[in-house]
């Protein structure tokens, strides 16, 4: 009698257990946000294939499904994955490789930092199938990022003799931190062919009695990153998992990457798809040629992790490097006004072009003059669009007309 109690027993522990759907991993005893449309709680979850399958209290979840993996979150607040609405994802991963020059307080420190960089550079530490043919980029070209001299005790631009003397050989190019400005040096000038005489619209070659101070606002940066080393696949694999790993460790799980060309898009496609890269991307297009007759014709780009539906103009350049595009002039620089990047003939036109073939289009504005010019491109290419989702990006200084 005693055994059938306990056959009867088993049998209906089976049979529950045969009743429970499956899944990958249930979470138990947490305080989750759910931010549903009624901003609900709840105490549990089920997830399979990286969804969700259900959320509720940790009685209904564990009635319902069963797991192999189970973690009880001892009240622990959970949230969905965090989405950052406008970043370089890819360009963080960069910057992991460069000088990191955030958080400097003078223009001394900036160069104390280079110089260490240097130094540690100076050896190749790659491995020997990689060295073969291959210069290493950090021995070529030296690259920093983060500098600003509004965090300094005297705020003004820097200027490039002590890089100079430091790096008579070596072309160095320090980028400041809204990435709207570079300070090189003259080996970095002479290899872009930048002199005196050099006239470049959208931007500017800061000069100070005539003399160039090596700093480059905007457009006059193309000409240095033109003559730059192309980082090779491998670095920009790198540059990507490295971003990921920053951004997942902050909980954000969706990145929106303000400008991207072709190739970086493809490859993150493929990092995706192979299961690498695991960071969702709504990637905007770089505003240059390659990437519009590409892309415009054929199409919007939708999997899973990647989305491919918008393109990414700059309007004008920063406040803090004196590029955004000012309807008065600068309070600290008379007659300055900054400067439009994308003039508004040229933001018309692309307008036109990218409401035609169903994108969306995201300019980077940040001064008056500059708003002014991209809303009144919207206003004429959407005249006939509903809900297009159009953006501004930044918009830091507006006026009412």
């Amino acid at each position: 009698m005693k055994n059938c109690t306990l056959l009867a027993l088993l049998l209906l522990i089976l049979m529950s257990c045969s009743q429970k759907e499956q899944v990958d991993l249930i979470v138990t005893n947490a305080n989750i946000y759910t931010v549903d449309d009624a901003f609900s709680k709840a105490e549990a979850f089920a997830v399979t294939d990286g969804k969700f399958v259900a959320t509720g209290t940790t009685q209904e979840i564990t009635e319902k499904y069963r797991s192999t993996k189970t973690i009880d979150a001892v009240g622990q607040t959970i949230l969905p994955g965090l989405i950052d609405g406008h970043c370089h994802f890819y360009g963080l991963g960069q910057n992991l490789q460069v000088v990191d020059l955030v958080g400097t307080t003078s223009y001394d420190e900036v160069l104390e930092r280079v110089a260490a960089f240097a130094k540690s550079s100076s050896r190749d530490s790659r491995p020997e199938g990689e060295r073969s043919g291959k210069a290493n980029p950090s021995k070529t070209f030296i690259r920093g990022r983060g500098w600003d001299q509004n965090d300094w005790e005297v705020q003004e631009f820097p200027t490039k003799e002590r890089l100079d003397t430091m790096f008579p050989d070596i072309p160095v190019a320090l980028e400041r931190v809204d990435g709207h400005a570079y300070l090189v040096n003259q080996k970095a000038l002479d290899m872009a062919n930048i002199t005196t005489a050099t006239q470049v619209s959208g931007g500017e070659i800061v000069k100070v009695n005539g003399k160039i101070t090596g700093v480059l606002v905007d457009k006059p940066q193309e000409m240095i990153d033109a003559v730059m080393p192309q980082p090779s696949r491998e670095q920009n694999v790198n540059s990507l998992m490295g971003a990921q790993e920053v951004c997942f460790s902050y909980g954000l799980t969706t990145v929106n990457d303000a400008g991207l060309d072709k190739e970086i898009i493809e490859l993150i496609d493929s990092l995706q798809t192979a299961g690498d890269l695991q960071m969702r991307v709504y990637a905007m297009i770089s505003n240059k040629p390659k990437n519009l007759d590409h892309y415009l014709a054929t199409g919007k780009v939708k999997t899973d992790y990647l989305n491919v539906r918008s393109v990414k103009v700059y309007g004008d350049g920063a406040l803090g490097s004196r590029g955004a595009a000012l309807r008065e002039d600068y309070s600290d620089k008379e007659g300055h006004f900054g400067a439009m990047i994308t003039p508004a003939n040229e933001m018309n036109a692309l307008a036109q072009r990218i409401v035609k073939a169903g994108y969306q289009m995201n300019t980077h504005a940040i001064g008056d003059s500059a708003n002014v010019v991209a809303l009144r491109a919207y206003k004429d290419a959407l005249k006939d669009t509903k809900d297009p989702r159009w953006k501004i990006e930044h918009a830091q200084v507006v006026s009412a007309q």
